[in-house]
């Protein structure tokens, strides 16, 4: 059976051997000991390794990795979905913030005035605001049917959501900075908007009175969506009518 000392598995892995004797004394990774008390490592030790720097690159810290990696591989599932959403979160509300710059920076260079205080509000709102919630909708039967078949992976899904809330982000940020509705920045917008809709729904009459089901259950959507859309919704109806194709 091959055996690695503290310094082979250091340099194997990557890791360094101060951590490697850390995560010894922490119980994370355990080492044996040679007949000389000197700390030597297995392959089982190695596939170990490789396991929690995985876990370590995806965000968890230590004293989860600690506390789950020795659990059954469902227990680890769990773990791991839980990670899943959670970095899904943060990277909407990176999403947020990006749009937030995308849209100053159309601004300042059309020569229009940045409504700051909004589009902090917005964002910070946004960035707190997830997605989950939806999970917990109640759907009618023949619409969640419906969206079954619109958004056959979860990355669709937040793809079209994070696209929504772009052009409405942008819509909201617009209005406040009085930008024309015959202006360019308009025209657009008021064209992705379309874009979006008909790749989503085809034109397919059921699916948009689906998603005007939605609409009009305001109510059950999380604050930040509220707001988001109280601040863009008079802008973009007028682009929507006006730029429809």
């Amino acid at each position: 059976m091959k055996t690695y000392s503290v310094k082979e598995l250091a340099e194997l892995s990557g890791v360094s051997r101060r951590t490697l004797q850390y995560y010894d004394n922490e119980g994370i990774l355990t080492a044996d000991k040679n007949t000389k008390g000197h700390r030597m490592y297995h392959e089982h030790h190695l596939r170990r390794l490789m396991q929690i720097n995985f876990y370590k690159s995806v965000g968890f810290s230590l004293e989860q990795i600690r506390n789950k990696i020795k659990q059954a591989s469902n227990d680890i599932g769990e773990m791991l979905n839980t990670q899943s959403t959670l970095l899904k979160r943060q990277l909407e509300g990176i999403k947020a913030k990006i749009h937030g710059i995308e849209v100053s920076n159309k601004l300042r260079l059309a020569g229009f005035e940045i409504p700051w205080e909004l589009l902090a509000y917005l964002m910070n709102e946004l960035e707190t605001d997830h997605i989950d919630h939806w999970s917990s909708y109640d759907f009618p039967e023949e619409d969640f049917k419906i969206f079954q078949g619109l958004f056959r992976t979860i990355d669709e899904m937040l793809d079209f959501y994070n696209e929504f809330r772009r052009i409405v982000l942008y819509a909201a940020a617009y209005h406040a900075s009085q930008v024309p509705v015959h202006s360019e920045l308009a025209k657009e917008l008021g064209q992705e908007w379309h874009a979006m809709v008909s790749r989503v729904t085809s034109k397919d009459p059921r699916v948009m009175e689906a998603f005007l089901r939605v609409d009009n259950n305001r109510n059950k959507w999380s604050k930040g969506e509220r707001n988001l859309i109280d601040e863009g919704e008079p802008y973009l109806a007028k682009i929507v009518d006006m730029y429809s194709p």
